[in-house]
């Protein structure tokens, strides 16, 4: 690899990851404003939110399978197609279910991400896996505080509709897609074959998709993954909501301030906090993290309106769950890792995706408090089978990284 092909690769991967966390958390002000430009029910908003994360979750088996058929570029690529396409179909549809299909598409190209960033950076990220994932992912961070923000100033005082903000995101997609069609990628040995490579003593069997999903291994942490990704999204897509019907605020002001200060420690710890799980240990790390989440619910919830200042400190822990698991995922399956990764993340994303609608369906029935406070439940189960993994892990398992 040449050193203006590692420069390329690195502002393609930080570049789609700051876009990445910017674009998906515009939702933080488009959803509630499309459930009230549309009149959508919570089983309405609960289904669209359920049908992108399942379009996210579909499109990352997706990419699995594409990226072990034809690499890791193509399925880069594809993401940013179907990304395109979406930003700029969905602002020309006339109704809440149009305007959700055209959302489909934007988080079809999520799903493509998602898998194709993870494979790109376990071939270009070779030492200090913690800290340049940790580092690639405040990039989604700095995204995610822009997003929100910049959809609240641009819906209140530039008179811009929600979309229009997702329109002018487009011309970001568009400035990277263009030079990742011009950059080459580093591609797996065995990605254009029948699954093998040669090996000193003959032939080396890599895993493929279907096999990722044959391993317990795989599905231990793509449970703690999909727990992970739940804790996160409630916060993102249901915390504006609570606050607004629960107690009245205003999403578009202090809606988009709780998710700018949620996302901005989520950055700064993302930032600056690589070296410390590096030095404690990928899996004693994900359990002291999913305890100190579990107490700041409970001490948000407590507070009723002001736990408004108390939950955005959530970012701050948030942020580590997701680059921790998947450098611990990266040193435990070593070769396979980019389409193992890929079973991971689409067998976690099927179970939050599952789990938002559940989520819509609670605060339906039991009311619109319920539903974000519902995540005391799944942080408990995420330290359950945190706790269970490490049984699982045989001791002697990359034992100083993993922090048994």
């Amino acid at each position: 690899m040449t050193k203006l092909q590692r420069i390329m690769l690195f502002f393609l991967l930080f570049g789609t990851m700051l876009i990445f966390g910017l674009i998906e958390n515009i939702k933080g002000v488009s959803y509630p404003l499309i459930k009230a430009e549309f009149g959508a029910s919570w089983e309405q908003q609960g289904f669209m939110v359920s049908m992108l994360s399942l379009s996210y979750v579909g499109f990352s088996i997706v990419a699995g399978i594409f990226l072990g058929h034809f690499g890791i570029k193509p399925a880069f690529l594809f993401g940013f197609a179907a990304l395109i396409l979406g930003l700029f179909s969905v602002f020309f549809m006339p109704g809440f279910f149009s305007v959700a299909a055209a959302l489909f598409l934007v988080f079809a190209g999520f799903g493509f991400f998602e898998v194709g960033i993870n494979a790109l950076a376990s071939r270009t990220f070779t030492s200090k896996t913690a800290v340049l994932m940790s580092m690639l992912h405040a990039f989604y961070g700095i995204g995610a505080v822009i997003g929100p923000k910049a959809a609240g100033l641009l819906a209140n005082n530039a008179g811009l509709g929600w979309r229009c903000i997702y329109l002018l995101s487009l011309p970001l997609a568009l400035a990277l897609f263009i030079p990742g069609i011009f950059t080459g990628f580093p591609e797996e040995k065995h990605s254009r074959s029948a699954g093998s490579e040669t090996g000193k003593t003959g032939p080396v069997r890599r895993k493929n998709f279907f096999d990722a999903l044959r391993s317990p291994m795989v599905w231990f942490f793509a449970l703690t993954l999909g727990l992970a990704v739940i804790i996160e999204m409630s916060s993102t897509n249901w915390g504006a909501l609570y606050f607004q019907d629960v107690y009245g605020l205003d999403p578009t002001t202090d809606g988009a301030a709780f998710l700018s200060a949620f996302f901005i420690v989520f950055t700064l710890s993302r930032l600056a906090c690589g070296a410390f799980v590096e030095r404690i240990g990928y899996l004693r790390s994900l359990i002291g993290l999913a305890c100190i989440i579990l107490l700041i619910f409970i001490a948000g919830f407590c507070l009723g309106a002001r736990g408004i200042y108390v939950l955005p400190a959530l970012g701050f822990f948030v942020a580590l769950l997701w680059p921790t698991i998947m450098a611990l995922a990266i040193v435990r399956f070593g070769d396979d890792a980019p389409v193992l990764s890929s079973a991971m993340i689409a067998i976690g994303g099927t179970l939050n995706a599952g789990v938002q609608f559940l989520i819509g369906l609670t605060n339906r029935f039991f009311g619109p408090a319920w539903g974000y406070r519902s995540s005391l439940l799944y942080t408990a189960l995420l330290i359950g089978i945190l706790l269970l993994l490490r049984k699982k892990l045989k001791p002697g398992e990359k034992r100083e990284k993993a922090g048994l």
